[in-house]
């Protein structure tokens, strides 16, 4: 017995003591620095100093084994003004001259205009458990490249910080609106020799969280909001001003060309928007890559290549040119107005009309915009007069109504599926992705609602004196996105692409010799996320199935998502499940 509770004790700390290792971050900042200066003749600089000490295989081999520092050498200079190793017994190892290795950014591989930009990647040398890595540089950008200072910094890291310290200079006859969110620290003001400097210093900086489906909308993550512009009309039109007029003769030959036999402004805009998709090549550089400048929609079409913002540039003049009432949008992740002239987090859409309905395209989807599922939770402007557009989310509520025929050796389904606009892609009249291959599917349009009938045949698994019959549901459902699957627990917002609304309900004659096995149930749960409902239950020759989910926010608190856990679970838990029958 004493040898059994000595193994039992020995157990317990091998397993505490493993417990405390994973929990032990994989390195640590103990301190980072970045500040951003806007000198008096226009040019800007931006510092960084970072001491990080590693205390992981995977930090060293993967996370922080080289830092990547992208700049244009066009325009900016940098200069690395120290980069070396301290190791744990102190000894310190300088980084050699070949481990600045100079490369072309991934980004810009796919675009030959931006071939010019530069990424300097600093191989980190005489690393080991223990060690600290030292890195301070600086990046001098010449006046005229840059429309100002534009700053949207998230604050947390990858590993935590001990001593995170942000500032940010302008002249004192500069406007400069600013704010640090999450966590909401007091900004020190200091005013010296004609320079204004705005800093933070933050202790002990907590961790990104690893979960997956983070975005600004959540309201929990950290960052810091700077900009120059004087408010959002002026930033807005900047980037407006790159844009290229309608009455450009290439723009309006085009636009004959890629809308002759179309007949109707739908058909022109599905002919137009079906070419910047399909026909061209998406460069991921963003805007502050390539400094918020946009190439002239001639050397776009040229080079059959572009960045989202020349591409949306491209497809607002093509849809003007072939007269559609076409409107540039521009979507802030934040409410708040003070925020509204940062253009490095803006994301552009087209808003379009034709023949009664409205279209919000963007350049890499033949699908409306994600704007159009979260208008409530973004500032949308108009991109020519900075206004802002008054967006009605579009409705997720989807329904399918199924009638089924059974016998022992196949199911037929007839089906009439209400779906949200949202879902089908633009070019797809027809709604094939929904029509499960019936060619003589019936389809119509509503407002935001595209409504298919069709028909579907399928074989009945059967086991002896057992029939399986499994229930149709929409491809575009909840049970086949990638949230319906997450972790049991999480430790932020959880920011839905929409909210969830879907009901099914299934009619299903059963022929003489079978009766219903799965049995008859009435389930209702409902908590702080939603609700889900499942009945069951037969008259006659005649079962009857309904199942519904409804989430009641595309926004998930943290407090609320073992709720909305439980909800996904109880819906799966439904779609899985097949209807059981057996032979009387």
């Amino acid at each position: 017995m004493t040898n059994l509770i000595n193994k039992i004790i020995c157990l317990l700390i091998v397993l505490g003591t493993a417990i405390s290792v994973s929990a032990a971050p994989e390195a640590e900042f103990k301190k980072l620095i970045k500040s951003w200066t806007l000198n008096t003749d226009g040019s800007q600089e931006f510092h960084y100093n970072m001491e990080l000490t590693i205390y992981s295989y995977l930090a060293m081999r993967s996370l922080y084994g080289e830092s990547f520092i992208q700049y244009n050498p066009e325009y900016q200079t940098l200069k690395i003004n120290s980069s070396f190793t301290k190791q744990k017994d102190g000894t310190i190892v300088k980084t050699p001259d070949n481990a600045f290795v100079e490369v072309l950014p991934r980004s810009a591989a796919d675009a030959p205009a931006y071939n010019h930009l530069k990424e300097m990647v600093v191989v980190h040398t005489g690393l080991e458990l223990g060690a600290t890595i030292y890195l301070d540089y600086t990046i001098t950008t010449k006046a005229g490249y840059l429309p100002g200072l534009d700053i949207f910094e998230p604050i947390q890291q990858a590993s935590p910080i001990k001593e995170y310290s942000l500032s940010v200079t302008v002249p004192v006859d500069k406007d400069l609106s600013y704010s640090l969110a999450n966590p909401q620290v007091m900004a020190k003001v200091n005013v010296e020799e004609g320079m204004r400097t705005i800093s933070w210093k933050l202790k002990n900086v907590k961790p990104a969280s690893l979960a997956p489906m983070q975005r600004i909308e959540s309201g929990d993550m950290q960052y810091l909001a700077c900009s120059t512009f004087e408010n959002n009309k002026e930033a807005l039109n900047y980037l407006f001003g790159q844009f290229d007029r309608p009455e450009s003769m290439p723009l309006i030959s085009l636009a004959e060309t890629l809308t002759e036999g179309k007949n109707t402004d739908t058909e022109k805009l599905q002919a137009i928007h079906s070419f910047i998709v399909n026909d061209f090549a998406h460069s991921r550089l963003s805007l502050s890559e390539t400094g918020y400048h946009i190439r002239p929609a001639e050397d776009v079409i040229r080079s059959a290549y572009g960045t989202d913002a020349e591409l949306i540039n491209l497809l607002y003049g093509l849809l003007s040119a072939a007269k559609i009432e076409t409107k540039v949008c521009a979507a802030y992740p934040v409410k708040d107005p003070q925020e509204c002239s940062i253009l490095k987090a803006v994301r552009l859409f087209i808003q379009a009309k034709a023949d009664g309905q409205t279209y919000l395209l963007t350049s890499g989807s033949s699908k409306m915009s994600e704007i159009g599922w979260i208008a409530d939770y973004c500032d949308i402007r108009d991109l020519k007069t900075g206004e802002e557009v008054d967006l009605t989310p579009c409705s997720p509520n989807l329904s399918y109504d199924v009638t089924m025929k059974l016998s022992d050796k196949e199911v037929v389904s007839s089906i009439k599926a209400n779906i949200p606009s949202a879902f089908v892609a633009y070019s797809d009249s027809k709604a094939t992705a929904f029509s499960a291959g019936d060619k003589n599917a019936s389809v119509s349009q509503k407002e935001n609602v595209i409504t298919v009938n069709y028909q579907t045949t399928g074989k009945v698994e059967s086991v002896p004196g057992y029939y399986l019959l499994r229930l149709p549901d929409s491809p575009a459902g909840v049970a086949h996105q990638p949230y319906a699957s997450f972790n049991s627990t999480r430790d932020c917002n959880l920011f839905l692409p929409y909210a969830p609304n879907e009901t099914y309900t299934y009619t299903i004659e059963v022929p003489a010799n079978m009766e219903l096995s799965t049995p008859t149930a009435e389930k209702n749960i409902s908590n702080a996320a939603g609700n889900c409902i499942l009945s069951i239950k037969q008259t006659g020759n005649k079962v009857e199935v309904s199942r519904s989910l409804k989430i009641n926010s595309n926004l998930i608190k943290r407090a609320d998502y073992p709720a909305f856990h439980a909800l996904m679970a109880a819906w799966a838990t439904m779609n899985d499940t097949p209807i059981l029958f057996k032979q009387k």
